[in-house]
């Protein structure tokens, strides 16, 4: 029971989201960008080995930061005043678990917004909740009062 509210919990989700997540950002990509452009043309395909050959060094990082900066989450059960409630320890090893998957979920979204929908392409089985990557008519430069050009 040591090893689900310690650091054992944390390093099954990171190993789980370093190979698993890892090969789904790049199903996921390599759909949306077959759905938005079609064929892919050699140098496209080059391209994008480039880019997964990238992620599959990216992510597991991502997954293992992500859940060394949970960590401090299971360490707070540890503390005397907190052992003697179960439900606690149950609250908050569930908590570090998301927070451990947070990273690499995000980075998951971020890869197919930006580098899988090219212009205001978007696969059929994305959420029209989540929005795109901005298109560069929809970047707006706000300015800062006080600030200057300069």
């Amino acid at each position: 029971m040591l090893w689900v509210t310690g650091c054992g919990m944390l390093a099954v989700v990171a190993l789980a989201s370093a190979t698993f997540g890892t090969f789904l950002d790049i199903f996921l990509v390599a759909r949306a960008q077959s759905h938005c452009l079609g064929d892919l043309s050699a140098g496209e395909r080059f391209a994008g080995f480039i880019w997964a050959t990238g992620r599959l060094v990216v992510f597991p990082v991502v997954a293992a930061g992500s859940a060394l900066a949970s960590a401090p989450i299971s360490l707070i059960t540890r503390l005397p005043w907190l052992a003697r409630y179960g439900w606690l320890k149950a609250v908050l090893a569930i908590v570090a678990v998301l927070a451990a998957a947070a990273g690499p979920t995000a980075m998951i979204l971020y890869d197919v917004a930006t580098e899988g929908t090219p212009g205001d392409c978007a696969p059929p089985w994305w959420p029209s909740w989540l929005p795109l990557q901005p298109g560069p008519d929809e970047i707006v430069a706000v300015p800062v009062e006080g600030a200057s050009r300069w």
